[in-house]
């Protein structure tokens, strides 16, 4: 997978600057290293074959083997108030799960029904199938940029995950049957994410958060959220209008901004 083929699927190809890496220790953190040293523009993507590095949410190290899964990072410089962040979490969540539905059914012929798992992991079933670290850069209390991290199951079989993720994860050939082509699904995705994004913000975002609990797991059942000190116990009654998680717990709500939610 090389540039130029991620930008023979893209619809507005000068609006991108893609790089790819057949190593790099993290995507996010190229990007980041890359964002001290001089201005970047927006929708610079760096892309990897592999991670030796990978980050996810808390510093949890995202596994995959060379050339089978999408990796990649892209810059944004979202003109909005910095306690609307997190709404960019639950759209590219979103927007993801809607692209890989709508490409399984029009070009690999397969039903393919995507759930979120706030914020803004991708699952199918009970299995994993992407993760996204958010990152953002501040200027004192001025939001720079953000960073958006994805790493997408594509081409893995059973046995490229490791033992102790094989029965949580899982890769769109395993669902499909078929190996996908890696630069196209990037290309295609990016050319939908441009198009919602430069639509939602940064003045129209209010319907995300109504969009994102139409595919949200375990929305008014009881859940377990784990915290890095605690857990906490309740039911998942909504989301706040910055996308944040609403608890219930014994009759009182209380707003969660961050954590691991785990359904009973």
């Amino acid at each position: 997978m090389d540039s130029a083929q991620i930008e023979s699927h893209l619809s507005t190809p000068a609006a991108f600057q893609i790089e790819v890496l057949d190593e790099i220790d993290s995507t996010n953190s190229y990007l980041s290293r890359e964002c001290k040293q001089q201005h970047l523009p927006e929708w610079r993507v760096v892309a990897a074959e592999r991670q030796t590095a990978g980050r996810g949410r808390y510093q949890r190290q995202w596994e995959s083997p060379s050339g089978r899964a999408l990796l990649f990072s892209l810059l944004l410089r979202p003109k909005i108030e910095v306690r609307y962040l997190n709404l960019i979490n639950l759209f590219s969540a979103y927007c993801l799960a809607s692209y890989l539905e709508k490409i399984s059914r029009e070009r690999y012929q397969f039903p393919l029904s995507v759930d979120l798992k706030w914020p803004n992991d991708l699952w199918v079933g009970s299995k994993k199938l992407c993760g996204m670290l958010l990152e953002a850069g501040f200027s004192g209390s001025q939001l720079q940029h953000v960073i958006l991290g994805i790493g997408l199951n594509v081409n893995q079989q059973a046995e490229d995950f490791s033992p102790e993720l094989r029965g949580d994860a899982v890769s769109l050939r395993q669902l499909g049957g078929r190996s996908w082509d890696r630069a196209q699904l990037l290309g295609g995705f990016l050319d939908y994410f441009y198009q919602q994004y430069t639509h939602f913000f940064p003045h129209n975002y209010e319907p995300i958060v109504a969009m994102y609990e139409k595919k949200v797991l375990f929305r008014n059942q009881p859940v377990t959220i784990r915290l890095q000190e605690q857990s906490l116990h309740g039911i998942f009654s909504g989301l706040t209008p910055e996308g944040y998680l609403i608890l219930r717990e014994n009759g009182r709500e209380r707003q969660v901004t961050a954590g691991d939610v785990l359904g009973h």
